[in-house]
């Protein structure tokens, strides 16, 4: 019944982009297509850049000509992704212009499951990466406070800050801060193990699990905004 009821409760956010449930389920999308590039694809992460730049220079020590170039373009991708969604939602005057900002990686995650591993990663993790981009700055915030759903670092870093201040601090007020980011780093967790244990069966296609994630992740923005009537059809 508890279920329900905050899945009831979604349709009555007064900013759904910033809803907490819908930004835990983006986590682990985040988590779960984060662990099949590393896993499936040439251990590179999609999003995590930090361990790319690492993963690269190892690449340049060891000579590994295709390691340098998959990850060099991941991070390339990466941050050309993040400069895309400012000029969209400049150039987009509509209140569902994130709607579009899911569809890329939706659409990578379909094709992405039909490639052989044969296929080279060079060109499959820095699509996925620039995908990933757009995801994590469209929806950038968790009931007014920046967050990521793309990697997990900023918000354990939060979650720790906001906890200390809770029980140390004695500020009451971090209550909700500290909940929000620990819930974001359960999900990010979850959906990497989720998304590794998958990989056991289903292997190259495990990615699809992903897609179906995202893809009922959109509807049901789409169904927040609509009942919200923030959709400018016009």
């Amino acid at each position: 019944m508890k279920v329900i009821k905050k899945i009831k409760g979604l349709f009555t956010e007064k900013v759904p982009s910033q809803s907490r449930i819908l930004a835990t389920a983006l986590t682990f999308s985040g988590g779960f297509v984060d662990a099949y590039t590393y896993i499936q694809r040439g251990h590179t992460l999609s999003a995590e850049q930090t361990a790319n730049v690492i993963f690269f220079g190892e690449s340049v020590v060891t000579e590994n000509v295709k390691g340098m170039l998959t990850r060099g373009s991941t991070f390339v991708a990466f941050s050309i992704g993040l400069l895309m969604v400012g000029l969209f939602h400049k150039y987009v005057k509509s209140n569902y212009w994130r709607v579009f900002c899911l569809f890329p990686i939706l659409l990578i995650c379909i094709i992405v499951g039909f490639l052989p591993a044969s296929f080279p990663n060079y060109y499959i993790v820095p699509a996925t990466s620039f995908c990933m981009a757009l995801q994590n700055a469209s929806f950038s915030k968790i009931e007014g406070m920046n967050y990521s759903n793309a990697f997990t670092t900023g918000n354990l870093s939060n979650s720790a800050v906001a906890w200390s201040a809770y029980f140390f601090g004695a500020d009451k007020g971090k209550y909700s801060a500290a909940k929000n980011y620990l819930w974001l780093v359960i999900a990010f967790a979850l959906g990497a193990i989720v998304s590794s244990y998958l990989q056991n069966f289903f292997y190259l296609k495990t990615i699809w699990f992903g897609a179906v994630v995202i893809a009922i992740i959109n509807i049901l923005y789409l169904a927040m905004l609509k009942r919200t009537q923030k959709i400018n059809f016009s």
